[in-house]
């Protein structure tokens, strides 16, 4: 193995103009990304997964904290389920966003607007702390990120990751049963995308100015070494095909995985 690729696995970025930068890229979409609408919860609808359900098991009177959460749709439905809902974003429009569907819907969610990298020490105790899809690509560190989320744990609290596949993140589908390889698995960072369609979806849709920011694809081996090193039980980790994220290759989407969802527990003391 080269140095340069010894490199690529464990490097970190620590650009301290990262997050405002991506904050401003997040403020831009903002008013483009209303996420699911109000009646969509009055109706019974759930924006968490049945896979996801599962694993987050009875949320009553459960303390949750919910890191990236855009508008907070997952986060509105833990509070629907009964929790004790905290959430963090950096982006102060759609927390805003969040916080009137919130009150419309007369639920108590607590908005904070924070980088996750770096949250204020009170916001620790918790039973669960959840992060979905798209979220994790906007840690610069995800051994700095796993230690905090670590320790703002209760005992038997569980860390959930519902994510884009790394794989899905590199890969890009060029016609019926042909893929290439568009970034690099074991890069970490990137400016924009290579492949348009790992952009967020508003941006496809409407064709916004691509502003300056940067992500970071996470192999799974960086994620669960993480998690080990942070002194966190690995659960279960389960990858999962979706061939809607792959347009054009057919059947055989159904042989390679476009997600996961990895489960953590704090054995420890928080």
């Amino acid at each position: 193995m080269s140095e340069d690729r010894r490199v690529g696995l464990v490097c970190e970025s620590r650009d301290p103009d990262v997050v405002s930068k991506n904050r401003e890229y997040w403020e831009h979409l903002a008013p483009h990304r209303p996420g699911l609408p109000v009646q969509f919860f009055l109706d019974g609808g759930s924006a968490l997964t049945e896979d996801e359900l599962a694993v987050v098991g009875d949320l009553k009177d459960r303390r949750v904290l919910h890191l990236a959460c855009s508008v907070g749709d997952e986060a509105l439905t833990f509070a629907q389920c009964g929790a004790e809902v905290t959430a963090v974003d950096i982006a102060p429009s759609h927390l805003a966003s969040g916080r009137a569907k919130a009150e419309a819907l007369g639920l108590d969610v607590t908005f904070v607007e924070q980088d996750m990298m770096t949250l204020d020490a009170k916001i620790t105790g918790f039973d669960l702390v959840y992060i979905s899809w798209g979220g994790l690509c906007w840690a610069p560190s995800i051994g700095d990120w796993m230690r905090s989320v670590a320790g703002r744990l209760d005992p038997g609290g569980r860390l959930v990751i519902s994510e884009h596949h790394p794989l899905w993140e590199v890969l890009t589908v060029r016609g019926e049963g042909l893929v290439s390889i568009s970034g690099d698995y074991f890069g970490v960072g990137r400016e924009g995308y290579s492949d348009p369609l790992k952009a967020p979806q508003i941006t496809r849709q409407l064709g916004i100015p691509d502003l300056a920011h940067r992500s970071f694809v996470w192999s799974i081996s960086a994620v669960v070494t993480a998690v080990l090193e942070a002194g966190l039980e690995l659960r279960s980790l389960q990858e999962f095909a979706d061939r809607e994220m792959y347009p054009g290759l057919g059947d055989q989407a159904a042989g390679i995985p476009a997600t996961y969802l990895l489960v953590a527990e704090q054995l420890g003391s928080s």
